[in-house]
């Protein structure tokens, strides 16, 4: 009895060892952008917690004490190995090595996240590749708990390519642990935890929920948005919104593209404002080229994701002419310029423009007893 007893003590131990668990980050949990030798920026990049460069100390392309430019960091910027940013690196590296010696549980090697069947929807796990990693297309990232990506050299994603979470899955419980360099493409929509041994390069138009850690080289930025995520298993964002728009562009073959939508988290006028908003993602959306007369109408929303603070991308199924197939929608509601406009079908179509003759509008909608979010919400 006390042999099957023991026995059934180091199986459990057994099966604890190999569960997948969030490296603790320490002082580098503020961070939302964190490198070793220089962060560089071009454009109006946004940062959402703190900006730091450690053991160097060169930052350009933001407020001092960085060199000045068109950045904007709402949080605290640390400069040098006597700043927060030195004992940031240093707990970044311990949780770095901490992703290196979770088992695997999955060898997705030679496979394409987002793409190669097996590896568009993933469960909570470790998930390794023995070489490179590459996204290409649209990764869900499916239920509660932890996701460890480990990669022997590089990462790369695709334009326009996404990161979605659904079912509880959080940004601040996905890690990405890079052997080499990460370089994330145009217009990538990521979530999770970059930590990369050597460099980050993030391009235009994409944003990152999580972080983005250079532990011995630089992070280069280049009109982004970059928000830092907390471990919170599961628990829902305290703020939803949804987007409506309508209008036309001016189609690849000249003539008038019109559209119409209206995709997220809505809260709607009539609701209870004691009762917790409805999170469940719904929305239509209708596009007509009238230069080549291609029609699409979404069959369903599958995905409602923050680019940055005034812009979201919408994906989907939908009939194309008749013919099921998909759609990717990015949508902009500028305050100071044009509203924006680009559409993307599984057919190869796409097209993209200033929004003429209509506007896009983002609404915000709050959960109950969320302070922060009541003062910045209910504008519809």
């Amino acid at each position: 009895m006390k042999k099957a007893f023991l026995l059934i003590c180091l199986l459990s131990m057994g099966t604890l060892a190999w569960a997948q668990t969030a490296p603790p980050l320490g002082s580098a949990e503020s961070f939302a952008v964190l490198g070793a030798s220089t962060v560089t920026n071009t454009g109006a990049t946004v940062i959402t917690g703190d900006l730091g460069v450690s053991p160097g100390t060169s930052c350009t392309g933001f407020p001092a004490p960085c060199t000045g430019g068109p950045g904007v960091v709402n949080g605290t910027i640390y400069v040098g190995a006597g700043s927060l940013a030195g004992p940031a690196q240093s707990d970044a590296a311990i949780a770095y090595g901490d992703l290196v010696a979770e088992a695997c549980g999955t060898n997705l090697t030679g496979e394409i996240l987002g793409t190669t069947p097996g590896a568009v929807t993933l469960s909570p796990g470790v998930y390794c590749f023995d070489s490179s990693a590459q996204l290409t297309g649209t990764l869900t990232l499916s239920g509660s708990g932890v996701y460890v990506f480990q990669m022997g050299s590089t990462l790369t994603t695709a334009s326009d390519s996404s990161v979605v979470l659904t079912n509880g899955a959080t940004a601040g419980d996905v890690f990405w642990q890079v052997g080499s360099s990460a370089t994330l493409g145009t217009g990538t929509v990521f979530a999770g935890s970059i930590l990369a041994y050597t460099s980050d390069t993030v391009t235009t138009g994409t944003s990152v929920t999580g972080r983005v850690i250079a532990l011995n080289g630089a992070v280069t930025l280049d009109d982004n948005a970059i928000t830092a995520a907390a471990s919170v298993l599961g628990a829902p964002p305290p703020c939803k919104d949804f987007t409506t728009g309508g209008g036309f562009i001016i189609g690849p073959s000249g003539g008038k593209a019109t559209f119409g939508f209206e995709a997220g988290c809505k809260c709607g006028k009539d609701r209870d404002k004691d009762k917790d908003q409805d999170s469940s993602l719904r929305g239509e959306v209708v596009y007509h080229d009238h230069g080549i007369d291609l029609r699409m109408k979404s069959t369903s929303v599958t995905a409602y994701l923050e680019m940055g603070p005034n812009s979201r991308r919408i994906e989907g199924t939908a009939e194309i002419n008749g013919l099921a197939g998909t759609f990717q929608m990015d949508v902009s509601d500028n305050e100071r310029a044009k509203d924006s406009f680009a559409i993307r079908l599984s057919t190869g179509y796409s097209a993209s423009g200033d929004v003429k003759g209509g506007h896009i509008e983002i609404h915000s909608c709050c959960n109950k007893g969320n302070d922060d979010c009541e003062k910045r919400c209910h504008k519809d």
